[in-house]
């Protein structure tokens, strides 16, 4: 049966007769749907949080400019599309061993602390690859241990990371915080590309690096500054169980809460058949089917981008309470125009398409974000972000490799066919059970996990 919490309605103002009518001259308050609207955007009344968030921006641009720019250091190298597959699913290779460790980690230790290793390991991995670059030394297999570096990065970052952002704000406001992390980061999907393509065309392909490194080193110093206003007592750290019976806990709560075991199939199958086919055949078409350089490259991904941010501030702002309806939307839409970028021959459509496709890809992953936090107690949240992790970084993964070797048996249109057909069919079944499950919208009791 599905549970929807209710919330009470507010008693309307009276005046002192009890007439119901507002007193003049007073202001009136603010309309229920108004107040709805700006229910998604209450974590800003917190200072940590507004910290964060500037920080999360350059943290975004930080982690954009290394994975536009390694794939089309990569076309420049005449990188085959099943080699590309490869260097981009090197990324997603370090979840499949270190993901779910990274959510235990995040519960185990001083997440702040990790938080700004991450970033000094990020600020160093970029400055060694633009000396690379600059040197001329560049191969594909320095190329793929690089995106592999970057991949190990976010597998200990991302759980540490969504865990650390609820620290910045009450319990009441981590939806809120959940869905503004997201207009963040994809804020960052529209800069990133547009701004590395740029630079990438005005000053060449290292200069992404050395502008990630500089941003690094920025979000480094901007957790110890908002580490001040951390919620104190949120963070539990218990080492009584072994880091196995962290790791059995966490999945355990996973897979037994429909809430969020059906949230991670559906951003399994989005991520494997969805983003990853789009990421990774993206620098192809743009340069075979559309004859763009690095400039239209990066322009092409800023559109998917600027779709990602409107999605994002529209969730924001309107999507509260049960998910399910932003969910089927946001995984049939992404289905239905992930075709239609493959059968578009204009370039003027596959731009307004990869908008829209943007768009579907953040209704779809902000809402399961969301769900699963909503779902997730406390002391459970850096293992259940792990195996988030893991979901969409490990099939990306996959969905790099089969999509770069669909592309170079079938032709990158018919990969992208294919997987939009696979898309939908995974996504209705999934919605379908979705709608017959319980939908709870408070966390699960931390002891029974």
């Amino acid at each position: 049966m599905t549970t929807t919490p209710v919330t009470p309605a507010d008693p309307a103002p009276t005046d002192a007769t009890g007439s119901g009518e507002q007193p003049q001259g007073e202001p009136r308050p603010p309309s229920r749907a108004k107040r709805g609207r700006l229910r998604g955007f209450r974590a800003f009344r917190h200072p940590g949080f507004r910290i964060y968030f500037v920080g999360m921006l350059f943290r975004g641009i930080a982690m954009w400019m290394p994975l536009v720019a390694i794939p089309w250091l990569a076309v420049e190298l005449g990188a085959t599309p099943a080699q590309i597959g490869i260097v981009t699913g090197f990324f997603f290779l370090p979840t499949l061993f270190v993901g779910p460790m990274g959510g235990v980690l995040a519960d185990r230790v001083e997440r702040r602390n990790l938080l700004i290793g991450a970033q000094l390991f990020a600020a160093a991995l970029s400055a060694l690859i633009f000396v690379l670059v600059v040197s001329g030394t560049e191969s594909l297999p320095l190329l793929a241990l690089a995106s592999f570096g970057f991949g190990l990065l976010i597998a200990f970052e991302v759980p540490t990371r969504q865990a650390y952002m609820t620290e910045m704000v009450p319990s009441a406001d981590i939806s809120s915080a959940a869905s503004l992390h997201a207009t963040a980061w994809n804020t960052t999907r529209l800069l990133g590309p547009v701004v590395a393509g740029m630079m990438i065309a005005a000053f060449g392909s290292a200069t992404p690096f050395i502008f990630a490194a500089l941003a690094s080193l920025i979000v480094a110093i901007s957790f110890l500054w908002m580490d001040r206003y951390r919620e104190r007592g949120r963070q539990r750290v218990d080492r009584s169980q072994s880091i196995l019976a962290d790791l059995r806990a966490g999945t355990s709560f996973a897979m037994r809460e429909p809430v969020v075991r059906l949230s991670l199939l559906l951003i399994w199958a989005a991520a494997m058949f969805g983003m990853a086919t789009f990421m990774t055949l993206a620098p192809i078409y743009a340069q075979n089917e559309l004859g763009m350089g690095a400039d239209g490259f990066g322009a092409f991904l800023g559109a998917s981008g600027a779709g990602a941010l409107a999605a994002a501030l529209l969730v924001t702002a309107f999507a509260h309470g049960d998910r399910r309806p932003w969910l089927a939307v946001g995984v049939g839409a992404m289905a239905v125009l992930l075709a239609g970028i493959g059968l578009a021959r204009s370039a003027e459509v596959v731009f307004v398409l990869a908008f829209l496709l943007g768009a579907a890809q953040i209704m779809l992953a902000q809402n399961a974000l969301v769900s699963v936090h909503s779902a997730t107690p406390d002391a459970l949240r850096g293992r259940v972000m792990g195996i988030w992790v893991m979901a969409f970084q490990a099939s990306s993964l996959f969905g790099s490799i089969l999509s770069g070797w669909l592309a170079d048996a079938l032709g990158v249109r018919a990969a992208m066919i294919l997987g939009a057909l696979a898309l939908a069919l995974i996504g209705a079944v999934v919605i379908v059970v979705m709608r017959r499950a319980s939908w709870r919208l408070t966390p699960a009791s931390a002891a029974s996990a």
